[in-house]
């Protein structure tokens, strides 16, 4: 029996895990090609909570101007940099500019932190 195990978001920092039997019997000639594909689902899930976590938490130490947070605060929303600058009724240089000194920022704060890329 090979099991899929998922993680699910339910809310912004709230995950579940699921399981589910997908096969009955492991002499099936798909057994091990499911489980392949379950376990590297299952860990590119887990990849991306690590590196979201990262992320918040190199928001948190860095020091950012008030429109350099609007502009990243947005673009973590999903909305692209010429919806942000609609949002915001500035130009795309000006929060292209912005969105690069916050990575800029984030780049450095990764370094003091130890963090590799």
């Amino acid at each position: 029996m090979a099991i899929v195990v998922e993680v699910q978001q339910v809310t912004d920092g709230i995950f579940r895990i699921v399981t589910r039997q997908i096969v009955e019997d492991e002499t099936d000639p798909d057994f091990e090609a499911l489980q392949r594909v379950a376990d590297e689902n299952a860990a590119e899930a887990f990849r991306l909570m690590e590196v979201r976590d990262l992320i918040r938490v190199l928001l948190q130490r860095t020091p950012l101007e008030r429109q350099e947070q609007r502009i990243i605060d947005l673009f973590l929303k999903g909305f692209s940099l010429a919806e942000i600058a609609d949002e915001l009724g500035v130009t795309r240089q000006t929060i292209n500019n912005g969105f690069w000194r916050v990575v800029k920022k984030l780049r450095r704060m990764a370094q003091v932190l130890n963090i590799s890329p």
